[in-house]
């Protein structure tokens, strides 16, 4: 295993239904899983843009909820590529890691957790990777959500660069759109937009709710960002997420960009590619810039998904 040294922590997370989460810490490394959105938008065509935002986003989070339910428990591969350069480093550096991706519904939280378990860095297998994902699936059900929680940062280690991160995931912002988390951000209409061949909508987004999702260090990271969502076939076309990180003597900020498509094997839009992007400047002087694309593919259904649910 490459271990990276951590200068700055980030964590993403989303809140349990509950009243008393304000105040409550926000749990590390969940993740939304990609999603398709049968919305009609035509049928928005004469509103006014509150209303049709309205409709749109109430339509949005009633596929978010059914698709929840459906693809509770998914498998793909990943191939990711980062590299890394500033002030730090003596060269630009790189990496290139094989990874098996595990996207798993949590109802008792209300959140995904997505666990990267990585088989392979720079080609070289990772020793004891072949069974990892399995042995923390394995024992008591209790046990079973903290190992794979250890795992996602365990995972997070192999990432490229000074900065550790574990919210480098490809459907975070999915997550945003369900009814339950709706009310924790802004959301406006900035127009049409023709992205990957395709008319979409185009909307902003912005968390005004504390505790954030993505926590730094125990500290708030505000997130921002924007969804595509194609007029025609009403999918999720692509998402942007900006994460501004303040710092004593620097600033620094993340973007995360997923591009979608559609996955004959299981008759949905999954996410195809995406790209990150990690600048920490002091001044006008770099103190590290890291970039990656990862690539998803062989998508399938865990098959003995019944071990993951957490325990009721």
């Amino acid at each position: 295993m490459i271990n990276a040294t951590a200068e700055s922590q980030l964590e993403a997370g989303a809140p349990r239904r509950s009243r008393s989460f304000r105040g409550r810490r926000v749990v590390a490394a969940t993740v939304a899983l990609a999603s398709v959105f049968a919305l009609g938008l035509h049928a928005f065509a004469d509103q006014g843009p509150d209303r049709q935002l309205a409709r749109l986003l109430a339509r949005a989070g009633e596929q978010v909820r059914r698709f929840e339910q459906s693809f509770a428990a998914v498998l793909s591969d990943e191939d990711y590529e980062q590299h890394a350069t500033g002030r730090f480093f003596i060269g630009p550096q790189h990496r290139r890691t094989r990874a098996e991706m595990l996207f798993l519904w949590l109802p008792n939280e209300a959140t995904w957790l997505t666990v990267r378990s990585v088989l392979n860095v720079d080609g070289k297998a990772v020793a004891g990777s072949r069974h990892r994902l399995n042995d923390a699936l394995d024992g008591p059900g209790a046990e079973r959500l903290p190992r794979l929680r250890q795992l996602v940062n365990e995972s997070a280690r192999c990432n490229v660069g000074r900065t550790f991160r574990n919210f480098n995931y490809p459907t975070l912002v999915l997550s945003y759109l369900d009814p339950s988390m709706q009310t924790r951000f802004a959301f406006s209409l900035a127009g049409r937009e023709r992205v990957r061949g395709s008319d979409t909508w185009k909307v902003n987004f912005v968390e005004r709710s504390t505790p954030t999702v993505i926590q730094g260090d125990g500290t708030d990271r505000l997130s921002r960002g924007t969804v595509w969502i194609a007029d025609g076939e009403a999918v999720l076309v692509r998402t942007r997420l900006e994460v501004k990180i303040p710092k004593p003597e620097s600033s620094a900020w993340a973007t995360l960009e997923v591009d979608y498509q559609r996955n004959a094997t299981l008759d949905m839009w999954v996410p195809a590619e995406m790209r990150e992007t990690y600048m920490e400047m002091r001044g006008s002087s770099v103190d590290e810039n890291i970039g990656g694309k990862a690539t998803y593919s062989n998508f399938r259904r865990f098959e003995t998904s019944a071990r993951v649910l957490p325990p009721r």
